[in-house]
């Protein structure tokens, strides 16, 4: 049968290596090989986006004085409605409220008549906590309301953002969960990654730990830390950190003091992460908070169980007892214990490893989801199109 109509698609979202970015760019880079129009109006490409076949216009990031920064939403409106009349966009997709869906609701009213739909997905931090100044609460229901559909990566941010911006009836809240490239992020276990990370070491006997993120204080990154130091209190181990952020220097001094310096690896921002996850046993997220929780994903993808928080929606990606081992944020005592659990128990290690790929490829494969995104692309252009 035909596949469905091929849209034009203007994706708005930050472009650094958070979760929001990953999964604006990986959309748009399986959005444009299924043939649609991607165009991503930003200060620049997703950090992992290959360039191919995708259009980015972009918004220089630092406007001119006196305004500065503040001048980047209007900036980014201004340049949207080039867009959309120029390359007859037929959706915005916002990823974030702020700055993108304020920059779409500029756009749309310069636009009148002639706007194109909005789908507008929330990653966490864009609902308001609940002692958010109201005026700021106010602003954020607004954004979401004058949006076509919002959507969530997991149910339980669905259940937050119905409740803090008023989202019970119209516009539908959608869970569409992130997805992950289930054939680039495959099994294989191979520690050839490792050596050049631990020069000199004999890394045979050794287990190594492995998280990724942006190092902000919500991943809860001196955690990490603690849970290694519990596992080496039993077994040789060693941690590779990937990503780059606001608590690296606060990680690394601490990995001095503790003296842990030499088991810990910082690794940086890096474009291909599968290598590095295939040569690690675990990965660990011990976050206050995650929405969703795509680096947990892209780990299970690999094949590898995790140990992380029972928290927001990570308990919808990783299946607690099944595909990793979950404990209450903050509590480094059971998730070091956890983390011994699965290391010292081959058999256990073996079956969380395949149920986490088997999880991955059932309900996180990229063709399943962006069945999904299509659709709903269709339903919102099908309902603002005239004659409808």
């Amino acid at each position: 049968g035909e596949g469905p109509a091929a849209v034009n698609v203007a994706l708005l979202c930050f472009h650094t290596l958070g979760g929001s970015g990953v999964a604006a760019g990986e959309l748009g880079r399986e959005l444009s090989r299924r043939g649609h129009g991607v165009h991503f109006v930003a200060a620049a490409l997703p950090g992992r986006l290959d360039p191919n076949g995708i259009r980015l216009h972009a918004v220089p990031l630092e406007q001119p004085p006196p305004v500065g920064t503040q001048a980047f939403t209007f900036a980014l409106a201004a340049r949207l409605v080039e867009v959309v009349q120029r390359e007859r966009i037929d959706v915005i997709h916002a990823h974030y409220a702020v700055p993108h869906a304020a920059a779409a609701a500029l756009a749309r009213a310069a636009l009148g008549g002639e706007a194109p739909a909005l789908v507008l997905t929330l990653h966490g931090t864009d609902v308001p906590a609940p002692d958010a100044p109201a005026g700021e609460i106010q602003l954020l229901r607004s954004l979401a309301h004058g949006a076509d559909v919002v959507t969530v990566p997991s149910a339980a941010l669905g259940r937050t953002a119905r409740e803090r911006l008023g989202l019970d009836g119209q516009p539908r809240v959608e869970v569409i969960p992130n997805f992950v490239d289930t054939s680039r992020f495959s099994p294989g276990a191979d520690r050839a990654a490792l050596a050049p990370l631990f020069p000199g070491r004999d890394l045979r006997s050794v287990r190594a730990l492995c998280h990724a993120s942006n190092f902000r204080p919500v991943k809860r990154p001196l955690d990490l830390l603690a849970i290694l130091a519990r596992v080496r209190e039993r077994v040789p181990a060693v941690l590779v950190l990937v990503g780059d952020g606001p608590e690296r220097p606060r990680l690394e001094a601490e990995a001095l003091r503790l003296g842990l310096s030499r088991e810990v690896a910082f690794v940086g921002a890096v474009r291909n992460l599968p290598p590095v996850l295939r040569a690690c046993d675990l990965f660990l997220l011990p976050s206050a908070h995650e929405s969703f929780g795509l680096a947990a994903l892209e780990a299970m993808s690999c094949g590898l169980p995790v140990v992380g928080s029972r928290t927001g929606g990570l308990p919808e990606v990783v299946e607690d007892g099944a595909t990793g081992l979950l404990a209450d944020p903050g509590d480094v005592e059971a998730m070091g214990a956890a983390a011994l659990r699965i290391l010292g128990d081959e058999p256990l290690r073996a079956r969380l490893c395949r149920a986490a790929r088997d999880r991955a490829l059932r309900l996180f494969r990229a063709e399943e989801v962006l069945v999904r995104w299509e659709a709903l692309y269709g339903r919102v252009v099908s309902r603002r199109s005239p004659g409808a």
